[in-house]
């Protein structure tokens, strides 16, 4: 099921992704690791390839708020470079 994500979230992960302020840092056989520019620091979002999961280190994500703009971002990056 996929999760419910606002619109707020979904235009600030647009804003991330069209102004290049994610980039996939490194990737290894489980995880992808992306750095995202937020407002005020750079964020760090992993996707675990084994849970089909995102996970990032800003404190909306931290205190279960749902997804954040980070991870939409990184979403977006991800199908984007699809093979």
């Amino acid at each position: 099921m996929e999760e419910k994500v606002s619109k707020e979230i979904k235009k600030k992960g647009y804003q991330i992704f069209n102004e290049n302020k994610i980039k996939k840092d490194f990737e290894t056989g489980k995880r992808i690791h992306f750095l995202v520019e937020g407002d005020s620091e750079t964020h760090s979002v992993i996707f675990d390839k084994e849970k089909n999961e995102f996970i990032c280190d800003c404190k909306f994500s931290t205190l279960k708020e749902g997804m954040c703009s980070h991870v939409y971002a990184a979403k977006l990056i991800k199908e984007k470079t699809r093979d």
